[in-house]
């Protein structure tokens, strides 16, 4: 769909889409980005930095299962990231399942958008 929406893309999907806009949010939080939508829905400023995706839609599970992938420029070592890669000398994509609004709430999904907009610090918490 060449122009599709953030409605469309969770079309039939509450759960998923409050999720997604919670995350919007702190990743707006952090300054202007672009956003584009595609087959997932992705942020960027001088380089794209956050992915935003649904994995596992099934008719048992219409809503399917938030995943967030953020470019970050080390790895980070976290019960929260579900894998990391290295993509280059000084950058990692980290996966994130955000399986709740308690996870898109949380300061540790906080922590982890603020590093990949290349600001701040992981906190403690």
């Amino acid at each position: 769909m060449a122009d599709q929406t953030v409605k469309d893309y969770f079309d039939g999907k509450p759960e998923a889409l409050e999720i997604f806009e919670i995350v919007a949010d702190k990743i707006a939080a952090t300054g202007p980005s672009d956003m584009t939508i595609g087959s997932q829905i992705s942020f960027g400023r001088a380089r794209k930095f956050a992915w935003f995706w649904l994995y596992n839609v099934t008719n048992k599970n219409p809503n399917g299962v938030p995943h967030f992938m953020l470019a970050i420029d080390h790895q980070v070592d976290s019960d929260h990231v579900r894998s990391t890669e290295q993509i280059s000398k000084h950058r990692w994509n980290h996966q994130i399942v955000v399986r709740s609004k308690d996870d898109a709430k949380s300061t540790w999904l906080s922590d982890l958008i603020t590093l990949a907009c290349g600001y701040g610090f992981l906190s403690s918490n």
